[in-house]
Order: C-alpha cells, then structure tokens, then sequence
C-alpha cells in the first residue's frame, strides 16, 4: 500500500532513461525496434499496453475503501452528494481505478459505464476488474483527442491523470464537450501544477540519492531494487520501461486550464487544487518503495505510510489552504458543465 493513493508516478530521478538501454532489441521482441522511431501516440500504446501486465500492483491501484474514498472525496470536492447521471465515460481510463471506484462508492448508481483509452491493453484490464466487482463496463479503443462517440452522448465525463500524457490536451477537452450533453458535467482530477511538480521532482530527486547513498554503504547494497534484467525481464522490457521518462508530457497552471475550458464552450468552470505536505511525504514514499528490494518493508510501512500521507492532506486542506496559493499545491481537479441550449 502506497501513502498515495493516486495512481500516478514518474520515473524515479536519476533512474535509467531510454539513451541508457539498448536501442534496438533484434532476435528479442520485433525486429529492430526501436521505440525512438515511434511518434508520441505510439510511444503512449506501446508504454501502456507493457504497463497494463503490472500497473495496478506498481501503484498500489485497488478497489477496497483505501481507494474508494480517494476518488469519491476527488468527485464531491466539485460535484455534490446525490447528483445523478443516466450515462457515464472515463477518458483515458486505464485500468479503471477512478470509474471502478467511483462506481463503488455510490457516484454513479444506475448509469451505464464506458470506458475508453489508448491502450487495448489498458482496457482489457479496465473490463476484467469492473466485472469482478460486478460492473459492466462498454470499453472503446480510442484517441482522446479523437473520441469514438456520438456528439451528446453522455450526462457526465470524467478523467484521472490523463490529460498530461496527451499532445494537445485542449483538444480533448474540446471532444469531451463535445460527447457530453447538454447540462453535462464534466470532472478531471489527478493532474500535476507546474508548480508544484517542480516541487515533487525536488523530494524524488533529493530521496532517490539519499536513498543510493545510504544503500552503498557495506551490507546495504542488497537493499536495492535488481534491475529489469536481473528480474527476469528482456531488452524489449527495458526498452519499453525506458518510455515511461517520455510518456509525461505536460503540466498545468490552474488559471490556464479554466481558461481553456471556457474557450471550448464549457460554462460554470473551476480549478480546485490539493495536497502540498501530504505530496511530498507521498512521493518520498514512493520513490523508497520503487528503489527498494521487494518484500522488505511490509505491512506496518505500508500502514503508517498512508496513515500520515491522510494526516498531511488533512493538514493541507485545513491550514494550508486558506494561506497557500492554489498553484503551488500538486494536483488539480477540473470541474465544469456544458451550457443548455438556448
């Protein structure tokens, strides 16, 4: 268990880039391949569809209260209790994390649920875990910036940490305000501020050579994480892993977002930002948890490590909030409706 429940990390500083491992992978994966030759969108599929095999288990994703409060308590940050929706899409789905848990925790009684992403392999997960939690779930392989659906198809679409991977994030805001009907909602979370990205790249970067520093001293070195190989994996693996330093393409001022959302038609528009103390306490987290052998920090870390990441975001909200710029704070939530017609 993760002190952040947001299923989102970065590579770890200092960790290997795509210049440091093979670039073309012959007689192990597809004859010459070499994933620099690929354009953005292919580098998202074929990052994702390798990620899809291990994601929920390399970030912490689950569907038990742990995540079902993160995403209910994202939703009603922006939407209140007991509204209700007939039609319901996640953009940029991936495994189902924020639907899946939204869905659980009673945001979305009674409305039919698709899906779509990028990724097959994303949404191949995404469909296997709703229906063992008993959801039926319409998945679509499909470009955000080009969505596979009719105009005023859906009463609410929602994101979770998408929008940052995609090239013209503008663009799929203008197709989500396009599917949505009239008197839509839409709602995105789990997207990083400029501001306080730079920030979290700070904690990582200073834990990560903390953490290296400290595991070369004698008897220590076991501490450390195999590498790819070492674990088994191939050249196609570490190349694929490589991709995750280039799949991350944005982030986001508040005032910028908002803008760009009334600029595609959205009305009744806001940014809320959140977590400042409880993000860098979380991404210290888990930059120890991704450098450090597997199995060794069990269960009391995987306890007291999300019980302060809860205490810090209590702390950020409650004090920090009413001082702090809304830009600094790490992540940021779109709430927005699509005006009626006239």
């Amino acid at each position: 268990m993760s002190a952040d429940p947001s299923p989102r990390l970065r590579a770890v500083p200092d960790a290997p880039g795509p210049d440091d491992v093979a670039p073309s992978v012959d007689g192990d994966g597809p004859p010459g391949f070499d994933p620099r030759d690929l354009d953005v969108k292919a580098k998202q599929i074929a990052y994702h569809d390798w990620e899809s095999r291990t994601y929920d288990e390399k970030f912490s994703i689950s569907y038990d209260q742990r995540c079902i409060d993160y995403a209910r308590e994202r939703f009603h940050k922006v939407v209140p209790e007991g509204a209700g929706f007939g039609s319901v899409l996640e953009v940029g789905a991936g495994t189902g994390f924020f639907l899946i848990n939204l869905a659980l925790g009673g945001c979305l009684d009674g409305a039919e649920l698709a899906a779509t992403d990028i990724s097959e392999g994303m949404l191949e997960v995404c469909a296997r875990n709703g229906a063992e939690h008993g959801l039926a779930i319409a998945t679509r392989q499909g470009d955000a910036e080009a969505l596979p659906y009719d105009d005023e198809s859906f009463d609410l679409v929602v994101g979770h940490a998408f929008i940052h991977h995609l090239p013209v994030p503008g663009a799929a805001i203008r197709e989500m305000h396009r599917v949505l009907k009239p008197g839509g909602t839409l709602v995105i979370a789990g997207e990083p501020t400029e501001i306080g990205d730079r920030l979290s790249w700070l904690v990582k970067r200073n834990t990560y050579r903390a953490f290296r520093a400290a595991t070369v001293l004698p008897g220590l070195s076991s501490l450390r994480k195999p590498s790819l190989r070492e674990q088994g994996g191939s050249a196609t693996d570490e190349v694929l892993a490589g991709l995750e330093h280039e799949v991350d393409l944005h982030t986001f001022r508040p005032g910028d977002v908002e803008h760009l959302a009334r600029l595609v038609g959205f009305g009744n528009v806001e940014v809320v930002t959140e977590e400042l103390t409880a993000n860098w306490f979380g991404w210290a987290v888990r930059t120890i948890e991704g450098s450090i052998r597997p199995g060794l920090l069990g269960s009391r870390w995987a306890f007291t490590a999300y019980h302060g990441y809860l205490k810090l975001s209590r702390f950020d909200e409650v004090v920090l909030q009413r001082v702090v710029p809304r830009s600094v704070f790490y992540n940021l939530i779109l709430h927005a409706r699509k005006p009626y017609r006239h």
